[in-house]
C-alpha cells in the first residue's frame, strides 16, 4: 500500500431513504408490498393470488472465505487470536443456512430501503464500562484547538434541588473584551492561566524547594493567590498564535508572594496582573506527569475571573451533567478497549484526571459535586447572559455530538419494527421480534416469523486450505468517524452551505441521515491477482503502517488457520410461502447477478457480474460469492391452487409446484427504470460490483487519516483539501478514486 495514492474506500455507506421510498410508492411508482409498511399476511391461510415454493441457490466462492468459531491461546507472554471453519465427524464443511440467510435479507433488506432489522442497543463486552445502549447515547468526537479557545472555564458552586448546580463562569482577563493584537496580527487569549508543571515549557522552575513544593501549593481544585504575566506564542512565526496569562509568583501561607517561575527572555510579554485569585485545575491523574497525557504538554491550568462584579452565574442542569459523564465514559472505553487489545503500556493512552477518578470509582462513571472544575461550552443570550450547552474534563479533547445515532434513526423511520402496522418488507418477509414489545402485547406486535425458509447447504464441492493466515487487523466500525455512515437527506456526502466539507462537531446533527455500512467487493481479488501461492490475498494479511513503520502486534490480530478457497461450490434450497409477485421478483432480482451491476459497467461480458458478502474479512475483501439461482431451481405454485391440493390430497408445498423460468418474474419497464434511479439501488450495485480501475480498495492510512483531520487553528473547520469522506457509492462519479493530498512537498 501506499499512502496519498488514489484509493477507492473499504468501508462506505449505502444511503437509506425510506420515507422517499415510501413516498414513491403511494404516488404508484414504486411496488407498495416492497416500499411502504404494513402488517406481514399471516402463516394460517393461503391468499389465492399468492405464490409458494423453492428456489435452489448455486454459491460460487469467488475471494476466500473465513468464517467459524474464535478462539483465543497464550503463546509465552502473547496472546492469540485463531478462528476456524466449523467441520463435521468426517472432515467435510459446515456452512450454517442462517449465514445463507444473513447474507441475502442484508442484500434484500437494502434494495428495498427497509428498516434496520438489528440497531444496537447489546450489552458490550463482558467487564467493559461502555454503555449499554451506545447508539441510544450520543458519541464522542475529538475536539480541534479553535474550539478549545470558545471553551470558559467554570466553577461548580452549589447543588440545587433539580440536580443541577449554580456555577460560575470563570472567563479570564474580563477587562479585555477582544482578542489581544500585536503590529497587525490578532493573537486569540485563553481564558485560563497557564501554571508550568515541571521543568519543560516557556518559564524556568526557580522555587526554592523545587517541583514537590509547587505541588503542595497547587494542589487541583485549591483557590490560589498569584500574579502573572501575559504572553504571545508563536510571535516569531513558529507555531499557532494565541495570547495566556502565565503565572509567575503565588502567594504562601505567610501572606507573601513567591516566584516559582521566571519566564524566558525568547517569550514575548506585555503585561503584568498582580493578586489575581483563581482555582488549579489539574487535569493529569494524580502522581502523573503532564508530558505522559501527551508529550508536548507542560501546562496545568488556574482558572480566574477578574470582573469587576464578580463571575457570572449560570445553570449547569442534569442533561448537561450526563453529557459530562458521555464524554468521560468515551475515554473509559477507548482505554478498556487498549486493555482488550493487549496494547503494550508504553503505546496506551494514559487516562486524564477525570477517567482515573470514574475508573477507581466504586460504582458509577464520575460524579461532579460542589467545587469542582471544568471547562464549559457556553452559548450568548441577547442580553449578554450566557447558558451552558455542554462541560468538558480538558481543552483538547473529547466532546459530544449534538444527537444520538438513534435519534438519527428514529427521525429516519429505519429503527426496527415496534408494532405490526409498521414491518417494512424485509422485515415481512423474513421475519422480526420487537427488540422491546409492550407489557400485554401479541402476534405481530411482538414477533413475526418470516415467510422464507433456508434448508441444509450442501458443501460437498468446497475446497478447504489449512494454511494458517495472519489476518490484516479487523477494525471494529467506529461509529465516532462519521464520515463512513452519514448522508444528508438526499443520500449524499453531507456538505456545509457553502459545499465544503463539515467541520467534526457538525456531523451526527439533526437532518443527517444514517447509511448502511457497505465493504464494496475487491475486483482485483476476484479476478485472481495479488493472491499468494496458496490463492489468498496478499493484502489481507499485511501489518498496519504508521509513519512508514509496520505495527506487528499479534494481540489484535485473527489466525485463520483453515480457510474456504475460491472456486469452491455451495447449494442450497430456499422454501418460500404467501409472497405477492412483487416480493418474489424482488427476491429474484438480488438473486439475479447481472442485476448487481452498475449501468455504467454493463455490456455484453457474461464474465461480469456483481456478488453478495459473508464471512469475515469483508474491508479486505474476503468472502464476495457469486449466487444465482441454478437452472432450473425456481418451482412456483399460487396459493389458490395449492389450497386445491390439499384439500383433495392430491399435493402439498415441496410437491406440486411447477418449474418456471426466473424471467417470468420481473418488474415492468418503467419500475425498473425507476429502481435505476434510486441512489440505494446504485449503492447497492457499486458495492457489489467493485471498481474496474484497478486501485486499491482499502482503509485510510493512519497517516493520510492525520492529514486528512487537519484543520484551521481560527476556524476550526477542515483546510484546504482536507475534510474527505468516502466518494458516494451513486451518482454519475460513483467509479472514481479519492486521493489525501500529502504535505510533502
Amino acid at each position: 500500500m501506499n499512502d496519498f495514492e488514489p484509493f477507492h474506500s473499504a468501508v462506505n455507506r449505502i444511503p437509506v431513504l425510506r420515507d422517499e421510498a415510501q413516498a414513491l410508492a403511494e404516488d404508484g411508482k414504486l411496488p407498495e408490498d416492497l416500499f411502504a409498511a404494513g402488517q406481514a399476511p399471516g402463516h394460517d391461510y393461503l391468499a389465492p393470488e399468492r405464490l409458494s415454493g423453492s428456489i435452489d441457490l448455486e454459491m460460487i466462492v469467488r475471494t476466500p472465505l473465513v468464517f467459524g468459531q474464535q478462539t483465543t491461546a497464550h503463546e509465552g507472554s502473547k496472546e492469540r487470536h485463531f478462528i476456524d471453519l466449523p467441520l463435521d465427524g468426517s472432515g467435510g464443511l459446515i456452512v450454517p443456512p442462517t449465514m445463507i440467510k444473513g447474507m441475502i435479507s442484508r442484500v434484500y433488506e437494502t434494495f428495498t430501503c427497509s428498516r434496520f432489522r438489528v440497531f444496537g442497543d447489546t450489552h458490550d463486552r463482558e467487564g467493559q464500562r461502555s454503555p449499554k445502549s451506545r447508539h441510544s447515547d450520543r458519541l464522542t468526537y475529538r475536539g480541534d484547538p479553535a474550539s478549545a479557545l470558545q471553551l470558559v472555564p467554570l466553577r461548580l458552586e452549589k447543588k440545587n434541588p433539580d440536580g443541577g448546580f449554580t456555577a460560575a463562569l470563570l472567563q479570564g482577563d474580563t477587562m479585555v473584551t477582544t482578542d489581544y493584537r500585536e503590529n497587525g496580527i490578532t493573537y486569540p487569549t485563553m481564558r485560563a492561566a497557564s501554571l508550568q508543571a515541571g521543568m519543560q515549557g516557556h518559564a524556568k522552575l526557580c522555587l526554592q524547594g523545587g517541583l514537590k513544593r509547587l505541588e503542595r501549593m497547587t494542589p487541583h481544585l485549591r483557590e490560589i493567590r498569584c500574579h502573572m504575566t501575559l504572553c504571545l506564542h508563536g510571535y516569531h512565526s513558529k507555531g499557532a498564535r494565541y495570547a495566556y496569562w502565565q503565572v509567575t509568583h503565588i502567594r504562601d501561607n505567610s501572606g507573601k508572594f513567591i516566584e516559582v517561575f521566571r519566564i524566558d527572555d525568547s517569550v514575548t510579554t506585555i503585561e503584568d496582573m498582580d493578586d489575581v485569585t483563581g482555582y488549579v485545575y489539574r487535569s493529569t491523574a494524580e502522581g502523573d506527569s503532564p508530558s505522559n497525557l501527551f508529550p508536548r504538554k507542560h501546562d496545568e491550568r488556574v482558572f480566574f475571573d477578574v470582573s469587576r462584579g464578580g463571575p457570572e452565574r449560570v445553570k449547569v442542569t442534569e442533561n448537561v451533567l450526563d453529557d459530562y459523564r458521555i464524554v468521560v465514559d468515551s475515554y473509559i472505553a477507548y482505554r478498556e478497549e487498549e486493555e482488550r487489545l493487549n496494547i503494550p503500556l508504553k503505546k496506551r493512552h494514559r487516562p486524564n484526571r477525570a477517567t482515573a477518578e470514574a475508573r477507581t470509582g466504586k460504582e458509577t462513571t464520575v460524579d461532579l459535586k460542589e467545587g469542582d472544575l471544568a471547562y464549559a461550552v457556553v452559548d450568548q443570550n441577547r442580553d449578554g447572559s450566557h447558558v451552558v450547552r455542554q462541560l468538558l474534563p480538558v481543552m483538547i479533547g473529547r466532546r459530544a455530538y449534538q444527537v444520538s445515532p438513534r435519534r438519527l434513526a428514529e427521525a429516519q423511520h429505519i429503527l426496527p419494527v415496534s408494532r405490526r402496522d409498521d414491518a417494512t418488507a424485509a422485515d415481512r418477509l423474513f421475519g422480526y421480534v420487537v427488540p422491546e414489545a409492550e407489557d400485554g402485547a401479541k402476534g405481530g406486535n411482538v414477533a413475526s416469523r418470516g415467510r422464507l425458509t433456508f434448508g441444509a447447504v450442501d458443501t460437498s464441492q468446497a475446497k478447504i486450505s489449512r494454511k494458517e493466515k495472519i489476518l490484516s487487523p479487523l477494525l471494529q466500525p467506529k461509529t465516532t468517524s462519521a464520515r463512513r455512515f452519514l448522508t444528508d437527506s438526499r443520500g449524499r456526502t453531507p456538505t456545509n452551505k457553502n459545499g465544503g466539507p463539515l467541520a467534526r462537531g457538525e456531523y451526527f446533527a439533526p437532518g443527517q441521515f444514517l447509511g448502511a455500512a457497505a465493504y464494496p467487493v475487491h475486483r482485483t481479488i476476484v479476478e485472481r491477482k495479488g493472491l499468494d501461492d496458496s490463492g489468498f490475498p496478499k493484502r489481507a494479511q499485511d501489518d498496519a503502517v504508521l509513519a512508514g513503520q509496520k505495527q506487528d502486534n499479534i494481540g489484535v490480530r485473527l489466525t485463520a488457520r483453515s480457510w474456504v478457497r475460491i472456486g469452491s461450490k455451495f447449494r442450497c434450497r430456499v422454501s418460500f410461502s404467501n409472497l405477492s409477485g412483487d416480493e418474489l421478483t424482488a427476491l429474484i432480482w438480488v438473486l439475479t447477478p447481472k442485476n448487481l451491476i452498475p449501468s455504467r459497467e454493463r455490456n455484453d461480458n457474461p464474465q461480469k457480474v456483481g456478488f453478495l458478502q459473508m464471512g469475515l474479512g469483508k474491508p479486505f475483501g474476503l468472502g464476495a460469492l457469486e449466487v444465482r439461482i441454478a437452472d432450473g431451481g425456481l418451482r412456483v405454485i399460487r396459493g389458490e391452487e395449492l389450497g386445491a391440493a390439499y384439500e383433495d390430497l392430491s399435493g402439498c408445498l415441496g410437491e406440486s409446484e411447477s418449474q418456471v423460468e426466473a424471467s417470468e418474474y420481473s418488474f415492468a419497464e418503467e419500475v425498473e427504470a425507476e429502481l435505476a434511479r434510486r441512489p440505494w439501488v446504485q449503492a447497492l450495485q457499486r458495492t457489489a460490483f467493485g471498481y474496474t480501475d484497478g486501485k486499491e480498495v482499502r482503509y485510510m492510512s493512519l497517516d493520510e487519516n492525520k492529514t486528512n483531520n487537519q484543520t484551521d487553528f481560527k476556524t476550526g473547520r477542515p483546510k484546504d483539501h482536507r475534510g474527505f469522506s468516502p466518494r458516494d457509492l451513486h451518482g454519475n462519479d460513483s467509479h472514481r478514486c479519492t486521493q489525501i493530498p500529502s504535505d510533502k512537498k
